[in-house]
């Protein structure tokens, strides 16, 4: 719970250009400052960004998602320790892996989809 604001990214815009998103959208998301608010409510993560970019995660069950680019995806995810993984699938086949870790310091996101690997880095401000 808390503020946080983007410290850097690895791979970032490789993961989004093979997730099929627009040069518009992957200049708006990697830009630099994006600070983001987590709030948690029970099982409920709600992650909201300044890029307008925003996340909710309902732990153990199975939720739909629309990607910004316009995909809709079905989303899974579980919580062990400080680690949420998000597990999602869309109706093209496509499958890719959130991971959240989160610290006293800020969090980190793990991206994966199919071999492409994706880190993003916030810190508490």
């Amino acid at each position: 719970v808390g503020h946080y604001k983007l410290q850097k990214n690895e791979k970032f815009a490789e993961y989004l250009a093979a997730m099929s998103t627009s040069e518009e959208i992957i200049k708006k998301v990697t830009a630099p400052g994006v600070t983001t608010e987590l709030k948690v409510d029970g099982n409920t993560y709600m992650i909201k960004s300044s890029c307008k970019n925003d996340v909710t995660i309902v732990l153990n069950q199975e939720v739909d998602e629309l990607l910004p680019t316009g995909l809709p995806i079905k989303n899974l995810a579980k919580k062990e320790g400080n680690i949420i993984t998000v597990t999602s699938s869309a109706n093209d086949g496509r499958k890719r892996t959130r991971t959240y870790e989160f610290s006293d310091e800020g969090y980190t996101v793990t991206l994966t989809a199919g071999d492409v690997v994706a880190k993003r880095y916030f810190v508490r401000v």
